[in-house]
């Protein structure tokens, strides 16, 4: 067999990528450096070119390797999920279920979610990742991981080959810290953050908000100078720092703090267009049971979060 067709051959490539350099990928694998390199060099023989630029310390992939790497973690990941469906029972309720969301709502409702589920049935096993880029693409993570459940919210769009369980609306709320306000003013219509300092979220799964509306009108947002975060965590510290003024800050990530008043909502109706929250789903994983359990089981956890949200903020939801 070519080693172009080894799967192991690919696999320790990838490695070396992912390790920063074959003896650290030889440890991971536990195998011989000598049998890692003779891998890596039939790929590069067959190929015609090599996949390692030698010429500099450390060395780097060429142009040939970084195409390899993108398109050989993802097929790795079905690779291994193939295996482990057919080594496995799928009517079992035990084994692995690998979840992803986003980096703000991991902590506070994902991991105490799988904690309770876990509770229900102890023979089920969760791994949590944080989402590393936008549907569907997410599915696989930048280590080659094949991704079972999502839990975010995007667009209410059909995606092929994803199920998907709708558990409510999620408002956006323009908002600021008291101390920041008493310092730089409130501002009540886009044009007033012209004077102030926007606090901007772009990450792999979302960008900078840059226009707010209300009753139709929209506007775009010009600041006097901002600070561009990657997470929604980031925000948040820097808001209750009294650095700036968040556009569009989920109404999750905000509630407890509106009730106690650490955070104030300003521009007041302005808003981001409010996303869809869903359970994203494969249609592979979902042949499994344990999977479709905790799917629907955690979609009407978070309907009840939602709905709950809703009525102790009723004012975020109007048009």
């Amino acid at each position: 067999m070519k080693r172009l067709d080894d799967m192991n051959a690919w696999r320790v490539f990838c490695e070396i990528v992912r390790s920063e350099g074959l003896n650290a990928a030889c440890e991971r694998l536990g195998c011989e450096p000598s049998t890692a390199s003779r891998a890596l060099k039939a790929l590069e023989s067959e190929l015609g070119s090599p996949l390692f630029s030698r010429a500099t310390r450390p060395v780097t992939l060429t142009e040939l390797g970084r195409q390899a790497y993108q398109k050989a973690v993802p097929l790795l990941g079905l690779h291994e999920e193939m295996i482990r469906d057919l080594q496995g029972d799928k009517n079992r309720m035990a084994g692995l279920i690998r979840v992803s969301s986003h980096s703000g709502i991991g902590p506070q409702e994902v991991t105490p979610a799988l904690v309770e589920f876990q509770q229900i049935y102890p023979d089920i096993q969760f791994e949590l990742h944080e989402l590393s880029a936008r549907l569907p693409d997410g599915f696989i993570t930048p280590g080659g991981t094949v991704i079972d459940v999502v839990i975010g919210y995007g667009e209410n769009q059909p995606m092929p080959g994803i199920i998907q369980r709708y558990s409510g609306e999620m408002p956006f709320v323009a908002c600021a810290s008291p101390l920041y306000i008493r310092r730089h003013g409130l501002p009540r219509v886009p044009a007033d953050c012209a004077g102030h300092t926007g606090l901007l979220i772009s990450s792999p799964t979302r960008t900078a908000t840059q226009t707010l509306e209300c009753r139709g009108k929209i506007e775009t947002l010009q600041w006097k100078n901002s600070l561009v975060v990657h997470n929604l965590i980031s925000a948040k510290s820097a808001l209750l720092l009294g650095a700036g003024v968040v556009p569009d800050l989920p109404l999750f990530h905000c509630a407890k703090e509106i009730e106690d008043g650490t955070v104030v909502p300003v521009l007041p109706g302005w808003r981001r267009h409010p996303l869809s929250c869903f359970i994203f789903v494969r249609e592979e994983a979902f042949e499994k049971r344990r999977v479709q359990v905790f799917a629907d089981w955690i979609a009407e956890r978070e309907r009840r979060s939602m709905e709950a949200l809703r009525r102790r903020f009723p004012e975020f939801y109007r048009s």
